[in-house]
C-alpha cells in the first residue's frame, strides 16, 4: 500500500525509502532505522515505490534490494530515479545478485546476509555525506 503524501508536512527527520519484498527483513531495518530517528517509508516493490515517488512523496536515501517481484527489479527502480534525480542517495542489496560495474556505477551495493547494523550504520553515513 503507498501512503498518503501529504506535500504540507514539515520533516525534521531523515526519511528513507525501504524497498524490500521480504516482509521480515523490511520491518526488521525499518524498525531498527525508527530507533535511529530515521523516518521510514516501505514499499515491498520496486513499482510500490516508484507510485510512492511518482506522487510526490519524498526520500532523503533509498535502500532497495534488487530483485523483488513487479514490473521493475531495484537496479531498473534506481536508474529511472537517477533520471528523475540524480543527486538522490541509494544504497542497492541483494543475496543473490552480483552487480555489474554499471550497476555499482548507479549505486553503491551492499551483499545480503548483512547485519541490522551494518546497514543501519551505511545508511546513517550515506546521509551524513548527503548533508555535507
Amino acid at each position: 500500500m503507498v501512503p498518503v503524501v501529504d506535500p504540507m508536512e514539515e520533516r525534521q527527520k531523515p526519511r528513507v525509502l525501504l524497498i524490500e519484498d521480504e516482509v521480515l527483513i523490511r520491518a526488521f531495518l525499518a524498525e531498527e532505522l525508527r530507533d535511529k530517528d530515521i523516518d521510514v517509508v516501505e514499499a515491498g516493490t520496486a513499482d510500490e515505490a516508484w507510485a510512492y515517488i511518482d506522487a510526490g512523496g519524498s526520500a532523503d536515501l533509498v535502500f532497495s534490494d534488487v530483485q523483488m517481484p513487479g514490473s521493475m527489479n531495484g537496479i531498473d527502480f534506481a536508474r529511472r530515479l537517477r533520471q528523475r534525480d540524480p543527486t538522490m542517495p541509494i544504497l542497492l542489496t541483494s543475496g543473490g545478485h552480483i552487480p555489474l560495474a554499471d550497476e555499482l556505477a548507479i549505486a553503491p551495493f551492499l551483499p545480503k546476509p548483512y547485519s541490522a547494523d551494518v546497514a543501519v550504520e551505511r545508511i546513517l553515513e550515506t546521509l551524513a555525506a548527503k548533508r555535507r
